[in-house]
């Protein structure tokens, strides 16, 4: 009997130690094939061009191509979904946002991703948030914004990535603050929306400062009313903070994006794709990418240190849709 047990405690040692050693020659091996970037909204939104700035760099650094495929749906679930729901081996990932991590499953009600379904394995960088009106809406600061909307003989049209998104909840907190009401339209991704902005469809909207909305904003087809920072930027330095005006003094947000992976992606390939998006991330080419476009690169943090701010995120997303007593729909 003994020695059937000390057989059998044996085998289990050494099929141990050989899934160990396969472990370790598959993260060294890591990666032997292109790796899949998946973003969850359509092309030209902000996932969309830091995901291809940051794709590319990290594909000099892996030695394999770095695909991204645009997946979009229900508020960017389908794209989250996609990346929880594939092997985790690392060889899928998403250039993602709080918008359909967190933000989306707090909102949607056919949204089955949850914010713990993946793991940061890299912040990228931070892009300022502005609240803009079509170009023929007759107010050009805040302030104004206000006393229209709340004199208005209808309800303001904006738009936004979908219920719950961060965009919506801003331009709902926004309406709240000026004791106005709004008619919201959901729309798959920033770009849709920006287009109907310019073409006076909707009236306003929040909107991260990226490239499109940017030259959109010089090109005078949109109006920048405020930005919802706590410092003016150098890009449009005349655009006021959305601070100084009574009632939003707390008006701040910011849209971070990053590199996610599965959950349940090995610490191994976690940090080989850790590693790679830094490294990508101090090329000068692609940080001058990530900066035309508007954002901030972010600086670099361990993986446990994203992992706290990950959580963090989750429970801010919660007390902002608790505030506004947002129920999925």
């Amino acid at each position: 009997m003994f020695i059937g047990i000390h057989k059998t405690l044996r085998s289990c040692s050494v099929l141990l130690a050989g899934l160990a050693i396969a472990a370790g020659v598959a993260a060294q091996t890591f990666p032997s094939k292109p790796v899949n970037m998946i973003v969850a909204f359509p092309p030209g939104g902000g996932s969309d061009v830091l995901g291809r700035a940051v794709g590319k760099g990290m594909a000099e650094v892996l030695g394999q191509p770095v695909i991204v495929e645009n997946v979009v749906g229900v508020g960017g679930a389908l794209g989250v979904l996609k990346v929880a729901n594939a092997q985790p081996d690392g060889y899928t990932l998403l250039a993602g946002s709080p918008l359909e991590l967190i933000y989306t499953p707090l909102g949607v009600a056919a949204a089955k991703n949850k914010p713990e379904d993946v793991r940061l394995a890299a912040l990228v960088g931070y892009t300022p948030i502005a609240i803009v009106v079509r170009k023929d809406l007759p107010v050009n600061t805040l302030e104004e914004f206000v006393a229209f909307a709340k004199k208005a003989d209808k309800p303001l049209s904006f738009g936004s990535t979908g219920i719950g998104s961060l965009y919506h909840l801003m331009a709902e907190k926004a309406l709240q603050t000026a004791g106005a009401q709004g008619l919201h339209a959901p729309y798959n991704g920033m770009a849709p929306y920006l287009k109907d902005l310019m073409g006076g469809v909707i009236d306003f909207a929040v909107v991260p400062l990226v490239g499109p909305v940017i030259g959109a904003i010089d090109g005078g087809q949109i109006k920048a009313l405020a930005v919802a920072s706590n410092q003016a930027l150098a890009r449009l330095p005349k655009l006021r903070l959305a601070s100084a005006t009574k009632g939003f003094e707390d008006y701040q947000f910011s849209i971070w994006i990053g590199i996610e992976a599965s959950a349940k992606t090995p610490d191994a390939q976690m940090a080989v794709i850790h590693k790679a998006a830094y490294a990508a991330l101090g090329n000068p080419d692609i940080r001058k990418i990530i900066e035309t476009a508007g954002s901030t690169v972010a600086e670099p943090m361990s993986l446990a240190q994203l992992d706290a701010f990950y959580k963090k995120e989750v429970v801010k997303a919660a007390a902002i849709a608790k505030s506004i007593k947002l129920e999925p729909q």
